[in-house]
């Protein structure tokens, strides 16, 4: 159950910023309309990104078949968790997994020279540790503490790999060849694969199905999509380039890192 974890991550962060209106294209093998390539070699000169993905047809394989896993597993049983667990339940389950990512945060960040940063980091983790019940208060919040996300695909990047191959995995799900990389040096020192080899594999189920279950407001977005996959790679590509590269000033507001979504509450799933 480990392995789908970076898969509902990344779930997590995609659909945040899926609903961009990033280009709608057409599928592979098909030449696309003169808007749709005036509009990505507009994308691409204006953030300085391009595709990268010379494996589309594995990665189109990889996608319909996470696909099909998703909504015969795990949307399922994340909308069952979401409208059975009472919101407060939820919501401190989430608080308890943000609050044990802050470790690796914390090392990402001195990893990247930020010394000062990872030691709030730490601080933001031993204070909902121990004020906030385990955690599944946050205390921090109330008190502005700072809630940062750092991850090795991040530190990577920093240290010089600035560009790598878009890779769709089973599984595991939509990336970079770096960003893999990455996800499986997290998952190593995560906190929560600690836990779960302590206590069981039930806290890695408990994480997954939370990540699933957190995102499903944000399923409506895809819908209109013309194109899913492509959307999805170049929302993850251009939020990436975000999350490593300060582009405040040039991108728009929904495709910044820490944008707030005004989107439907999961409680509407109950109904």
């Amino acid at each position: 159950m480990n392995r789908l974890l970076p898969l509902l991550l990344a779930l997590l962060m995609l659909t945040a910023c899926a609903g961009s209106g990033v280009r709608k294209a057409s599928s592979e093998g098909t030449a696309a309309a003169p808007t749709e390539t005036t509009h990505q070699q507009a994308t691409e000169r204006q953030f300085g990104l391009s595709p990268q993905d010379p494996w589309e047809r594995f990665n189109r394989s990889m996608y319909a078949f996470n696909d099909v896993f998703d909504r015969i597993l795990l949307r399922p049983v994340a909308k069952t968790y979401a409208t059975v667990a009472p919101r407060p339940v939820r919501i401190g389950v989430s608080n308890f997994f943000n609050n044990l990512q802050q470790p690796v945060t914390a090392l990402n960040l001195l990893l990247e020279g930020h010394p000062g940063q990872a030691g709030t980091a730490i601080g933001r983790f031993l204070m909902n540790a121990v004020l906030g019940f385990g955690g599944l208060l946050d205390p921090a919040s109330s008190v502005n503490v700072p809630l940062r996300n750092r991850d090795f695909g991040q530190t990577l990047a920093r240290w010089g790999w600035k560009d790598s191959r878009y890779l769709v995995l089973p599984i595991f799900g939509p990336g970079t060849v770096r960003d893999g990389l990455g996800k499986a040096a997290s998952t190593t020192v995560s906190p929560v694969t600690w836990l779960a080899r302590r206590e069981g594999a039930e806290v890695s189920v408990l994480y997954g199905v939370d990540a699933r279950a957190a995102v499903l407001p944000y399923e409506g977005m895809l819908k209109d999509a013309a194109d899913p996959y492509l959307m999805i790679r170049d929302a993850y590509l251009q939020r990436r380039h975000c999350q490593i590269v300060d582009c405040s000033a040039e991108m728009p507001d929904y495709l910044l890192p820490d944008y707030d979504f005004e989107i439907p509450d999961i409680e509407s799933l109950r109904n």
